[in-house]
C-alpha cells in the first residue's frame, strides 16, 4: 500500500543526502572521523547542545551504520524547527521516515505526528500507518494518538500528547502555557519541565536562555526525569548551561542510565541499541 509512495521518498532522500554531503563546509575533527557511531551521535549532541548546530548537522550528516537512524531524526529535528538550517517540514518528514525505516520509534511517531496535523502533509492513512508503528514499540503517545483518532477526537486525557499537537501545529505559545500549568502544579509534572527546559534552550517559541534551560533541566533531572538527568550530564560535561564538572556529568549520567534511558545507556557503552 505505501511501497511506492516510500520509495519515492528513499530516492529523494538519498539524492538530498549526497547533496547536503557535497555542500559541506564544516570541517570535523579527527576526533569525530575515529570514534564509533555511539561517540559520534554523543558528539554531535553535544555540539547541538551548545547551539552549534551548523557542526552538529554536518557530524549528523557524517554517522552511519547503527547510529544513522538516529542521526536522521535528528536532522529532522533541524529542519523541522529551522536551526542552523532554513526550515523545511517536507525535508523534515524525509529525515523523519529514514529513521522511521532504520527502525527508530522516535521518528515513526514524527512521522505519523506530522501527517496528523500539518495540513500540507495530512494523511490519515499514513498517519495510522505510522503511528501504529511506533505504538506496537511501545510508544504510549502514538497508542494515545491512535485511540483519539479511532474516537474521532482530541486525546483530551492527555496533556503531554496535547503539547505535542500543538507544537506540530505550530502553536507553541498554546504548548508553552499547557507545560507551564503543568510544571507549576503539586506535584510538578516533571516531563513538562523537561519539555520546558528544551523550549529554552532551542530558543522555539521562546529568547533562547541556555541557563534557564539549565536550572530546568536540573529541577526536572532532581525529580527523576531520565531525559533531563541526561541532558544535564551533557551540561556539565560541556560547561553550557552549567559549570563544567566531569563528576557531576558521570553522577547524573548513571542515573539517566540506570532508568535505562538508551542515549544514556549508548554514552556509558555497555548497551548500545541495536539498529538495523
Amino acid at each position: 500500500m505505501f511501497t511506492k509512495t516510500f520509495a519515492k521518498t528513499r530516492i529523494m532522500l538519498a539524492a538530498l543526502l549526497v547533496s547536503l554531503c557535497a555542500q559541506a563546509e564544516v570541517e570535523l575533527p579527527e576526533e569525530f572521523h575515529a570514534a564509533e557511531p555511539k561517540m559520534q551521535l554523543y558528539l554531535a549532541y553535544a555540539e547541538f547542545k551548545m547551539a552549534h548546530y551548523e557542526v552538529a548537522r554536518e557530524m549528523w550528516l557524517h554517522i552511519t551504520g547503527k547510529g544513522n537512524g538516529e542521526a536522521a531524526f535528528n536532522l529532522g529535528i533541524l529542519y523541522e524547527q529551522g536551526m542552523g538550517v532554513e526550515k523545511d517540514l517536507l525535508v523534515a518528514r524525509d529525515y523523519y521516515l529514514h529513521a522511521a525505516e532504520k527502525g527508530s520509534r522516535a521518528g515513526a511517531y514524527q512521522v505519523g505526528l506530522m501527517h496528523m496535523n500539518h495540513p500540507e502533509l495530512v494523511n490519515a492513512e499514513t498517519a495510522t500507518h505510522w503511528l501504529t508503528i511506533a505504538a506496537l514499540d511501545g510508544d504510549e503517545d502514538a497508542a494515545d494518538m491512535l485511540k483519539s483518532i479511532n474516537m474521532g477526537g482530541a486525546a483530551e486525557d492527555s496533556p503531554m500528547l496535547k503539547v505535542r499537537q500543538l507544537i506540530a501545529k505550530g502553536e507553541v505559545d498554546q504548548a508553552r502555557e499547557l507545560l507551564i500549568e503543568m510544571a507549576e502544579a503539586t506535584p510538578p509534572n516533571y516531563e513538562a519541565v523537561t519539555r520546558l527546559a528544551w523550549l529554552y534552550e532551542t530558543g522555539l517559541g521562546v529568547e533562547q536562555d541556555i541557563d534557564r534551560a539549565g536550572e530546568l533541566f536540573k529541577v526536572a533531572a532532581e525529580g527523576g526525569n531520565a531525559e533531563a538527568q541526561y541532558a544535564l550530564s551533557v551540561m556539565y560535561e560541556t560547561g553550557v548551561g552549567q559549570p563544567m564538572d566531569k563528576a557531576q556529568s558521570r553522577h547524573w549520567l548513571q542515573l539517566s542510565a540506570d532508568q535505562n534511558y538508551q542515549p544514556a545507556l549508548e554514552k556509558r557503552g555497555d548497551n548500545p541499541a541495536e539498529n538495523p
